[in-house]
């Protein structure tokens, strides 16, 4: 994954805290630390999370999503405080300060040790201009580490009692965030265009984004907002000023026990785990299209050019041995894998990536990404051999450290299998699986007289023929490694996904309560498919005999035969339609796989509040 720092440019800041860190590394550590095996460090923040009604009508249809709101259990709120929560990680992972104020990781530890408590019940407010049902609610953790690098990453908290305030910007309502904000918040900087959708954005959420332009850009490429993220979080969701105090603690070993995460499986080397859960939490299908001269066709990440229905999910690696994963410095010539032809420069991307990460395949449909980055974006790890300084947080410096992971988050440009000629309805295996061609040592890495040597040291290790060509038919080396027994035992990870032919996440069920026009989930299509003159605007009178619904307008692939079922930000037009006839207007899209056959255009709808019941909208064509 690619990632970057939220002050300085992230290849200057990497290079000097890898600098700092190692330095500070070399030091003894503190006499008042010397008998103790770690630190810890508590976390404590207050918080409020609420369930936005601003999009939905006032009267009889806002008031029942709020007393839908007010009678949900405790779990659906502690829910929405995770999600809130978890916005946090892009900020406490990619810290950094100025050369003369280093900063580094402090970053949320596993979910399973959250601590979050309500406090009291959900209300109905107004806050500012917002409309709400919320509640207030506390979290509290504890980081474990090694004794020396929680005063590394911040020096304040070099002693036992000293104490961080790392400021907080959140949305009072995590849910719906592109929706309602586009890219405000969104921090793009060093990924693949159109990485961001609507359901990955705690991945890529920035307080401090600016309005940019593309001349000045440090957070957007896809689009350039109007707004900052703060100014577009007060005027469109609400926003909580908040902040998350960490305070250094004497270790104890008690503490230490509740708050442990994660077992060192090789106790002699790197060992490489897939992490299963962010497989099976993390997957979504879409529709997107692709002109012939994309990245994608470039690279071969999709079948052919027009619309592909994409099956995206999560391909992460946790580093459960002792010693680092290490590759380092792809743009130096007297690097060994540089030397090796291990690295690939990318023209679309503009670094270098490297290709024998993992395979990927749902059912007997194989994935084509093959470009990858070693980065240290998770620190899966709580305890007290996982330090906080992590060297690989940039696609300069590549590698993953004992205790942390790589995270290629669903959505990323690749980070996916084209199942648009695949049938999904019914479950087959997604697969995936790491190292596949042992490039990564899981196990000791060995110099010429095959003797075990530090991985960090390159000079001294001994590369070997891997069997592999490169593109211009170079030689392809890779380490020489001693394999540790059952080293690729937690390499394959695998969970059974399965959805309706022609859908995309859109018309699938909404599992957080998900409510109001603008949500991204619990459609389904109107048939039949329909034409229109390209560019001309198009006028409907629809109404819906039933329950208030939401009509959505998406465009339509003539090669597919389908529509493609689109989110919000990419509808033609999103109304409220009720039993009173209304009239809807949009401009005819044309049809870009077959754009000689003219325009056309697809339907879909959803209740505004609650689940799809009875009779479809029905609309006419108004001359």
């Amino acid at each position: 994954m690619l990632r970057r720092s939220l002050r300085l440019s992230r290849r200057l800041v990497c290079s000097l805290a890898f600098v700092l860190f190692a330095a500070s590394a070399t030091l003894a550590p503190s006499p008042a630390y010397a008998a103790d095996p770690g630190s810890l460090v508590q976390m404590q923040m207050q918080s409020t999370v609420g369930l936005l009604l601003d999009e939905i009508p006032a009267g009889p249809l806002r008031e029942a999503a709020a007393a839908q709101a007010l009678a949900a259990d405790d779990s659906f709120w502690i829910g929405k405080a995770q999600r809130q929560l978890r916005l946090a990680d892009y900020r406490l992972v990619f810290r950094s300060g100025y050369y003369t104020d280093p900063k580094g990781p402090l970053p949320l530890p596993p979910q399973e040790v959250w601590n979050i408590t309500l406090n009291g019940h959900a209300t109905r407010q107004k806050i500012k201009s917002h409309d709400y049902v919320a509640v207030g609610y506390s979290f509290q953790s504890y980081i474990i580490s090694d004794p020396a690098s929680p005063g590394t990453v911040e020096p304040a908290l070099a002693q036992t009692g000293g104490n961080w305030a790392e400021p907080l910007e959140f949305p009072m309502d995590p849910e719906l965030l592109l929706e309602r904000t586009g890219y405000a918040c969104m921090d793009e900087f060093e990924f693949p265009l159109g990485s961001v959708f609507e359901e990955n954005t705690w991945y890529f959420y920035d307080q401090t984004c600016k309005k940019e332009n593309p001349d000045n850009a440090s957070c957007h490429e896809t689009q350039f907002p109007k707004e900052s993220c703060v100014e577009s979080l007060d005027k469109h969701v609400g926003r909580v000023s908040t902040q998350i105090l960490f305070t250094r603690v004497a270790y104890d070993a008690g503490i230490a026990a509740q708050y442990r995460v994660g077992t060192t499986v090789n106790p002699t080397g790197a060992d490489l785990a897939v992490v299963q859960d962010q497989l099976v939490n993390e997957e979504a299908i879409f529709y997107r299209y692709f002109d012939p001269a994309s990245c994608e066709i470039v690279e071969g990440t999709v079948g052919a050019p027009g619309w592909r229905r994409l099956l995206a999910f999560s391909a992460s690696v946790r580093n459960d041995g002792v010693q680092p994963i290490h590759m380092g410095d792809p743009f130096d010539p007297n690097n060994p894998w540089v030397k090796g032809h291990a690295f690939v420069f990318s023209a679309c991307h503009q670094h270098y990536h490297f290709s024998h990460y993992g395979t990927f395949q749902y059912g007997n449909q194989p994935g084509s990404k093959k470009a990858f980055c070693l980065e240290e974006t998770n620190r899966y790890h709580n305890d007290e051999s996982t330090p906080l300084t992590a060297s690989h947080q940039t696609c300069h410096y590549q590698g993953i450290e004992a205790g942390w992971g790589d995270e290629y988050n669903f959505g990323i440009s690749g980070q996916w299998v084209d199942v648009t000629d695949v049938d999904t309805s019914l479950p087959q295996p997604l697969t995936f699986l790491s190292n596949p061609d042992q490039f990564m040592c899981e196990g000791q890495t060995l110099d010429a007289f095959n003797n075990p040597v530090n991985p960090l040291d390159l000079n001294d290790i001994a590369f070997i023929f891997s069997g592999f060509y490169d593109d211009q038919g170079d030689p392809v080396y890779r380490n020489s490694c001693a394999f540790y027994n059952n080293w690729n035992a937690t390499n394959l990870g695998s969970t059974n996904v399965s959805a309706p032919n022609n859908t995309s996440f859109v018309t699938s069920p909404c599992t957080r309560g998900q409510t109001g026009p603008l949500r991204d989930c619990g459609f389904q299509a109107d048939s039949p498919l329909q034409s229109c003159a390209p560019g001309k605007k198009v006028k409907l009178r629809c109404e819906s005999d039933q329950q208030p619904k939401v009509l959505r307008i998406c465009e339509m692939s003539a090669a597919l035969g389908v529509g493609v079922a689109c989110s919000f930000g990419d509808s033609m037009a999103n109304v409220i339609v009720d039993n009173n006839a209304k009239d809807v207007q949009f401009a005819c899209p044309l049809v870009r796989d077959d754009p000689a056959n003219g325009g056309g255009y697809s339907l879909y709808e959803a209740p505004v509040v609650g689940e799809q019941q009875g009779a479809a909208i029905q609309c006419v064509t108004k001359k």
